[in-house]
């Protein structure tokens, strides 16, 4: 559901030499990219100051100041990714690290100048232009995921390609992922829930890329009877392997007629992005070992944190693993 994108910064260079129009352009890129994508640039800070200097090159107006306003939407969300490693004795170009180092980095799509749009991709990674990204295959995958999300019919993926389109780019990098699931915790782990949740944190645990350091916390509605030490219990026996050392959260929500509960719609949120998962914890079918029908969608992450801060009165108890 999420892309990873290098653009280089001589694009917007590129752009102002070009004219209004160019750069026009390149500011409705870049609005593309803010919709449902993270930018892979270098693990030192040289991509921002970079494009803070090609920028000196635009005309002080709405479309320089609309796209300095998105560059810095982005950091502030953590959707820049500094994890491409430099050449720190400058002895080799940096747009060929970049390309060495795409497939390590999971790309999606390099944005390039005119002059090295001619270089060959590295498999599963397209190259584009200014010109030509509105031809590619990945603008064309990206901008229908952004207005319409995904549908899935019941066992149209496996288990691991579910989650692997869904949540893998979202979730690799988080330090915290917030799942909401009340009626997850109301039934106890039941059926789908456990298995989808057993599923789910084993596949987590070779997709993150830092589990020691994450966060998971779990907002799920009060069970009856036992249920609360049953989920704990299973709970606690899914933190091992590489999430052995990733600090696992719990807490119970109250119903609606004692104190404000959780919202009935269930989602993913972390520092980075929010996902609409219209049928939350139990998309994964225990028999067939492939999804359900299911629909996932992008969330404001202010909206989705917004629900969590609204209902953290009707918190009746927090567990920690």
């Amino acid at each position: 559901m999420y892309f990873y994108v290098f653009l280089q910064p001589e694009v917007f260079e590129e752009a102002a030499s070009d004219g209004e129009d160019a750069t026009q352009t390149v500011a409705a890129i870049v609005s593309g990219f803010c919709q449902n994508c993270f930018l892979v640039v270098f693990e030192d800070d040289r991509w921002d100051w970079t494009v803070k200097e090609k920028m000196e090159h635009w005309p002080e107006n709405m479309t320089r100041r609309r796209v300095t306003s998105m560059l810095v939407h982005l950091k502030k969300q953590k959707r820049i990714l500094y994890c491409v490693t430099p050449d720190y004795l400058g002895l080799k170009p940096e747009l060929d690290l970049v390309f060495e180092q795409a497939i390590l980095a999971s790309m999606d799509l390099i944005m390039v100048i005119a002059s090295e749009g001619n270089r060959s991709a590295p498999a599963g990674v397209e190259i584009a232009t200014r010109r030509s990204y509105y031809e590619t295959v990945f603008e064309l995958k990206r901008s229908e995921l952004a207005v319409y999300g995904k549908t899935c019919n019941s066992d149209e993926m496996d288990e691991t390609s579910f989650m692997d389109f869904h949540f893998g780019k979202a979730l690799k990098h988080a330090s915290t992922i917030n799942i909401c699931d009340r009626v997850c915790g109301r039934s106890g782990f039941a059926d789908n829930f456990r298995y989808t949740i057993s599923r789910f944190l084993a596949w987590l645990g070779t997709v993150l890329s830092n589990p020691s350091s994450c966060r998971i916390i779990f907002h799920l509605g009060q069970p009856e009877g036992l249920g609360l030490k049953n989920i704990m219990h299973e709970l606690g026996s899914l933190k091992k392997g590489a999430l052995g050392r990733t600090s696992f959260e719990v807490r119970f929500y109250g119903e609606p007629h004692s104190q404000p509960a959780l919202p009935h719609q269930r989602f993913i949120a972390t520092d980075q992005i929010a996902l609409d998962v219209d049928r939350g914890l139990d998309f994964l079918d225990r028999r067939t070992r492939r999804c359900r029908d299911s629909y996932v969608n992008y969330q404001d992450p202010k909206i989705a944190h917004g629900l969590l801060s609204t209902c953290s009165s009707g918190c009746m108890s927090t567990h920690v693993l």
